[in-house]
């Protein structure tokens, strides 16, 4: 209505000097705000008597102006009245989807004011409205009486809409871009599931307004049932609030805040949550308390001389709110913050890393705080002996309440050229050398020292890809040997180990110089890494690859524990295979183990990306390990995992998840979701029940319910197919 009235205005406003009668097609000239501007008036008989001083078209009457398009049966405009009137069905339609139906008009010139009888409008291609009738008031407001609104279509063989909200009257103000609702009663599959005295909504289209968005319905055996009503304000052109309460049958009222805000260069978003009053402590047993609840900030700036600041920022009062009131299951809260800035040929960052544990196993005292991250990495080109040389810096810091804290800086250089030999063959030399200087404090195994860590290194890499071509599919097949001798000059015993501590060997780091994860340990003595890919490549779209490696020393070490599978003269093997079909699968199985076939780990994902669904699949095999010198003797691990998603019907879609514990034969989590969607709506049922337990939060069966109705306060994306109408005796 906002774009259908001034438009009606504009063509309709007829006051003009007389047309030619004989002339079935003229150009008009239309009042809007004080401008005048041209239409097109088509019809099979356009009169103007000057005694009565009125014009009448009629017949096929079609009036165009800058897109819209005005369609009546009679147009009848009356100058000494000042009045217009169109007789129907009348068609009024415009380029961003506004239609608007009617039986007859009667309206002045300017459209100021005026009467539509039996009004049937479509607001940006979305909202439906039908009214008895509609009155246009102050060229601002427009008033429909006994109306029916809804954005679902409407079949002949079964009328009742999806959803409808029924009023004795419905104001819209083409100013305010709202509509306001009087005595709405809420209607779902013609059933009356709400009454409320008033009711405004956004018209349609409007991608940001103030109110109540949809409520959300849960369900969880530790806080009973919970209820959400967010409300939304706009508090300018960059910025927005969200404010929602959420009231739990157990007596908890918590408080949920979002506040957004964007700037022309970056912006942040800052939550928070707060228990009010709170029926849970945190050991899970039942009080009377309030002042729980928890924070998250993200963030990020574009600053000048190519600098980024980013954030990631996440805090809760204690370890079990956010668990016991299904905001996360996570085991740990992890907060980030730092400037980056990435260029061709440099890297710098600096960074703050902080964690929060969420289990109980954890004591706070002795969860690390990371200050300073520091790491820059420049890369030079070096003439007359080729390749390219990298210098890095890098210091980190690791500060506890109570325990080991230490800082480091140092830095390392590395050389690096690449060589084409005969036969194919490609090679790569590689050398380095990594200096650290580390300040050592309160650590029970080395004493408060200043101590130094020196790395050389050298490598020598050689590829030789084979390649062939047969019934159209190419294979490929690449052995690769590097040899590598790398030597600590100081013993690393006295050197604290923060972000080494669990190495993985996998196809990713088999041909690494290094496959400790961090700078605190190194990798030492004369080694090869030895391997082999293998890749098919059809034309019918799919990919087949399987890699195959192992390492072997000159003599054994113990730098890595017994079950990374990594000590000893001989490593395990790793091996991995991957497929990729065109239709939207794809797997891979990565694995570790020895030469009699005893697996160390194995490692399986399945994913699935279609018209029909999505599935998610994996299977994890840890062998039990006591050789960690960190987390210690750690069981057997062998879990598997199930997440899919299926559309069984146009209109409907199952959702499953499921993660079983083969080694304990138990349930860890299983939930299952149905959900229904056209054009107009989405309703949405989940249901999960979490397994695990811990000292304060139990196990716990948790339930979802959430709407969303398609052109009431929505952008207008839906993803659903609209409803099919079936012929009526079919």
């Amino acid at each position: 209505m906002r774009r259908l009235a001034p438009a009606l205005a504009m063509l309709l406003g007829l006051g003009l000097p007389a047309p030619d009668p004989a002339v079935q097609a003229q150009e008009l000239r239309a009042a809007d705000a004080g401008e005048t501007l041209p239409a097109m008036l088509s019809a099979d008989s356009v009169t103007y008597d000057r005694e009565t001083r009125l014009l009448v078209a009629s017949g096929n009457v079609e009036v165009l102006y800058q897109g819209r398009v005005l369609r009546a049966a009679r147009i009848t405009y009356d100058e000494r009245a000042e009045r217009i009137r169109a007789e129907g069905p009348i068609v009024l339609t415009d380029p961003d989807g506004g239609v608007l139906l009617a039986d007859a008009a009667a309206l002045t010139p300017d459209l100021e004011e005026g009467l539509i009888s039996s009004a049937r409008l479509l607001i940006d291609g979305q909202l439906q409205l039908a009214a008895t009738e509609m009155r246009r008031t102050g060229g601002r407001y427009a008033t429909l009486q006994r109306t029916i609104a809804s954005s679902c279509t409407i079949c002949a063989g079964n009328p009742t809409p999806t959803w409808a909200i029924r009023a004795s009257r419905i104001t819209e103000d083409s100013v305010a871009q709202r509509l306001y609702f009087e005595n709405p009663r809420i209607e779902a599959f013609g059933f009356p599931i709400a009454y409320v005295p008033r009711l405004s909504i956004p018209e349609p289209g409007v991608a940001r307004a103030s109110g109540v968005l949809a409520p959300v319905f849960q369900q969880s055996d530790i806080y009973g049932f919970g209820f959400k009503l967010p409300y939304y304000r706009v508090r300018g052109p960059s910025s927005d609030t969200t404010i929602t309460p959420f009231v739990t049958t157990e007596g908890g009222f918590l408080l949920e805040g979002e506040y957004r805000r964007r700037f022309s260069n970056g912006g942040f978003n800052l939550w928070g949550v707060v228990g009010l009053a709170d029926t849970l402590d945190e050991n899970g047993t039942s009080h009377d308390g309030a002042g729980r609840g928890a924070v998250s900030a993200v963030g990020l700036f574009q600053l000048p001389r190519d600098f980024v600041v980013d954030f990631d920022l996440n805090v809760a009062t204690d370890k079990s709110f956010l668990t016991q009131y299904d905001y996360t299951d996570a085991d740990q809260l992890t907060s980030v913050a730092r400037v980056i800035r990435t260029r061709e040929y440099d890297y710098f960052e600096v960074a703050t890393v902080a964690f929060q544990s969420l289990t109980d196993d954890d004591d706070d005292i002795d969860v690390p705080f990371v200050f300073p991250e520091f790491y820059y990495r420049r890369l030079m080109d070096t003439p007359g002996v080729g390749g390219r040389l990298g210098i890095d810096f890098n210091s980190l810091g690791i500060w506890r309440h109570e325990g080991s804290m230490m800082i480091r800086g140092g830095g390392s250089l590395d050389w690096n050229r690449d060589w084409d030999l005969p036969q194919g063959i490609r090679g790569t030399t590689t050398a380095s050398t990594l200096v650290d200087l580390y300040r050592v404090w309160d650590n029970p195994d080395i004493p408060d020292s200043y101590e130094t860590q020196i790395v050389p290194a050298a490598a020598v890499e050689l590829r030789w890809p084979f390649v062939k071509s047969t019934g159209g599919a190419r294979h490929v097949i690449e052995p690769i040997g590097q040899v590598v001798w790398s030597q600590a000059i100081h013993e690393q015993q006295n050197i604290p180990n923060e972000d080494s501590r669990l190495p993985e060997f996998d196809e990713t780091n088999l041909f690494s110089l290094n496959r400790f994860p961090g700078l605190d340990r190194s990798e030492t003595g004369l080694r090869a890494n030895l391997g082999i890919s293998y890749t098919r490549y059809d034309p019918a779209g799919w990919s087949l690859g399987l890699t195959l490696g192992r390492v072997v020393r000159d003599t054994a070490v113990d730098d890595f524990a017994e079950g990374t599978g990594l000590a000893g003269r001989w490593s395990d093997y790793i091996g991995s295979v991957s497929l990729e079909l065109p239709w939207g699968l794809g797997l891979v199985n990565r694995a570790l183990f020895d030469p009699d076939l005893v697996f160390r780990r194995n490692e399986f994902a399945l994913a699935y990306d279609g018209d029909l669904g999505a599935l998610r699949a994996a299977y994890t095999y840890l062998a039990e390990d006591d050789s960690n010198p960190i987390l210690g003797p750690q069981p057997e691990t062998n879990e598997f995992a199930l997440d899919a998603k299926v559309r069984v019907h146009r209109n409907w879609e199952l959702r499953g998840l499921w993660r079983y514990d083969l080694a304990a034969n138990a349930n860890l989590r299983a939930g299952a979701g149905v959900t229904y969607g056209n054009e107009c709506a989405e309703f949405d049922l989940s249901v999960s029940r979490r397994y695990t337990t811990s000292s304060n939060v139990p196990p716990s069966t948790s339930i979802g319910f959430a709407v969303r109705l398609s052109g009431v306060g929505h952008n207008g994306e839906n993803q659903w197919p609209a409803r099919v109408c079936t012929p009526r005796g079919t």
